[in-house]
């Protein structure tokens, strides 16, 4: 490991409970890129702002968010190790060098996230001041979108010239990715981001102000951040269906800053479906040991809302992954799945997957094989793991065609019925 590294691994604990600590509100996580590189245009008031977005495009991407910095932050021995050590790269006033150039480069190329402060400096939390062109060049050049990012409140807990940290939240609103309007030309596409993106950015720092200032819309933005949560969750999953120790780590301590602001039912029903994949990840005795606490967390959540989706998937894969003689049941997997289809989002095809294992479970093949090939003709295209389960689909359909002919006619009304 190089310096870098290990001053980032030793400081990278405190960093994250720091932000934890005073993260407020957070709204548009659902408009994080998936993939792919982007430049995030934030608001600046503080030193604290830095480590807000990095911890929380970490927590949802699993990738880190490169900083155009001063030249001047790496002029002394200690201050360069610092900055270096949480990702900035250089910069000068005037315009980039050939090697902030190169550095960009493979912060695009390697699909990580790049952060530039379109003010230019820091603000005093009022009105923005005029944004710079740069940030938008550089997205230009490189092919990436915008990504707006407002933050509310991160002066009052680092104020300028102070190292000593404040009581207080800083609430986060994220804007949908903006791209450029390809009709202009080149430099005007770079003035067109960059107004559009001052436009955005004013628009988001009153919602996070709003957000911060009334408890009226939490329920509706802890809803919506589960869902987000949800979709990046999926978007991490491997083949079967696991998410890997990194992944789940992340994802559990974004959790924790959606929950910060709110303890609603979607995000507790969250918190249950993430416990159920450290479980799936671990050997079979501890999963069992731990299977039971789960069921009744579950179905103790579920009383509250008995047509959750999520909860009544997670029970039916507790029912499918859980021996008979400890409780689990085939038949009851097959009624909770079917339950949380039916309040699914749309496009949500897992419980439709939990419905072909639970038949399959029972030994209902031909019923297995209609959901099957009802299902391949319902996956839509945008969704995140369309392909993946498209052959999953079509593996099921090849395993029980192999293992027994189906002869019952697949008709219109029976696939309405599954």
């Amino acid at each position: 490991m190089d310096a870098s590294s290990i001053i980032r691994a030793a400081t990278f604990p405190w960093v994250r409970g720091r932000v934890l600590r005073h993260i407020g509100t957070i709204a548009g996580l659902e408009h994080l890129p998936l993939d792919g590189a982007f430049v995030v245009v934030p608001n600046h008031t503080s030193y604290f702002d830095h480590f807000v977005v990095e911890m929380l495009i970490d927590a949802a991407r699993g990738v880190p968010t490169w900083m155009l910095t001063k030249e001047e932050s790496f002029q002394n021995a200690p201050r360069r190790l610092w900055t270096r050590a949480w990702y900035g790269i250089p910069v000068g006033r005037d315009r980039p060098t050939p090697s902030t150039m190169r550095a960009v480069h493979q912060v695009f190329a390697d699909q990580h996230a790049l952060a530039v402060y379109p003010e230019g400096t820091r603000g005093d939390g009022g009105e923005l001041l005029p944004f710079k062109p740069g940030a938008f060049r550089l997205a230009l050049r490189g092919g990436v979108p915008i990504v707006p990012f407002a933050m509310v409140g991160s002066n009052a807990v680092l104020p300028r010239n102070s190292l000593r940290f404040r009581a207080g939240r800083v609430h986060v609103a994220i804007g949908a990715p903006l791209h450029p309007d390809t009709s202009l030309g080149k430099q005007a596409q770079a003035e067109d981001l960059a107004d559009r993106s001052r436009e955005a950015v004013a628009a988001l720092i009153e919602v996070a102000r709003s957000n911060g200032s009334t408890h009226d819309d939490r329920p509706s933005l802890a809803v919506a951040g589960a869902a987000a949560l949800d979709s990046l969750v999926v978007s991490r999953l491997d083949d079967s269906g696991s998410l890997s120790s990194r992944d789940l780590r992340r994802a559990r301590y974004l959790l924790r800053l959606l929950r910060e602001s709110s303890d609603d039912l979607a995000l507790r029903a969250q918190e249950v479906r993430l416990s159920g994949l450290r479980l799936r990840a671990m050997s079979t005795p501890a999963r069992l040991a731990g299977a039971r606490g789960l069921r009744r967390r579950a179905e103790r959540l579920l009383s509250e809302d008995p047509q959750n989706s999520v909860l009544n998937y997670v029970l039916g894969r507790w029912h499918l992954g859980v021996p008979s003689a400890l409780g689990g049941s085939p038949a009851t997997a097959e009624y909770r799945f079917r339950v949380a289809r039916g309040s699914a989002a749309t496009g949500d095809t897992r419980a439709a997957f939990g419905i072909i294992d639970a038949l399959i479970a029972q030994g209902r093949d031909d019923e297995a094989f209609a959901v099957a090939q009802t299902l391949l003709d319902e996956l839509p295209v945008a969704e995140p793991r369309s392909g993946l389960r498209r052959r999953r689909a079509e593996r099921h359909l090849e395993s029980i065609a192999s293992k027994q002919t189906v002869t019952e006619p697949i008709t219109s009304e029976r696939a309405a019925h599954v």
